[in-house]
């Protein structure tokens, strides 16, 4: 910690955007002067690295200093021997030194997000569409309800006009065959 001892260090980034994948980075030698690598909060020096983390297509292409010791960096041991009596504590300092995303970067982000508009844009035209039709199906359906309601009444109505008429011609002809208007057949 002697070395470090001088330097300060800059603040943790925030964990959630912590790149899963990275590679080994350098400093050109002109900005090795203006960025001095700073101690982690262990007191190792932090080592530079670049993400390659698609998923968090944020930090893509973004340099970083990172604990030596930092729980996805540790060196995976050959054998058993290779193991230390005791590890060293599992640091999750890390600090970005690319504070701006990489144009192309920017320029993937953005074709990515008119993709994501577009298919939402699309889905959610989909879902109108799918609605529309399903309005439309139900105002058609209960049209045809109505309308076999009206035929169903109809019928009834009809059907409730000619009882009435043959009851009527019943009770008339039942009417005249008790005044005798009926002209008897003679055998």
């Amino acid at each position: 910690m002697a070395s470090s001892g001088s330097r300060t260090r800059p603040p943790c980034a925030d964990q959630e955007d912590m790149p899963k994948t990275w590679l080994e980075a350098s400093l050109d030698k002109k900005k090795e002067k203006d960025v001095p690598t700073p101690p982690c909060w262990c007191g190792d020096v932090c080592k530079l690295k670049v993400s390659t983390d698609r998923n968090k297509s944020w930090t893509e292409g973004r340099r970083f200093f990172v604990c030596p010791n930092y729980a996805h960096d540790r060196r995976r041991p050959t054998n058993a021997y290779d193991i230390p009596p005791s590890p060293p504590p599992l640091c999750k300092y890390f600090t970005w030194i690319d504070h701006e995303v990489p144009k192309d970067i920017q320029e993937d982000q953005r074709a990515d997000w008119l993709r994501r508009k577009r298919l939402f844009e699309e889905s959610y035209a989909r879902g109108l569409e799918r609605e529309r039709r399903e309005k439309e199906a139900r105002e058609r359906k209960k049209r045809e309800q109505e309308r076999a309601r009206k035929e169903k009444a109809a019928r009834q109505e009809e059907r409730a006009s000619k009882l009435a008429r043959a009851r009527d011609a019943r009770e008339e002809d039942e009417a005249r065959d008790k005044k005798g208007k009926w002209p008897r057949t003679t055998q």
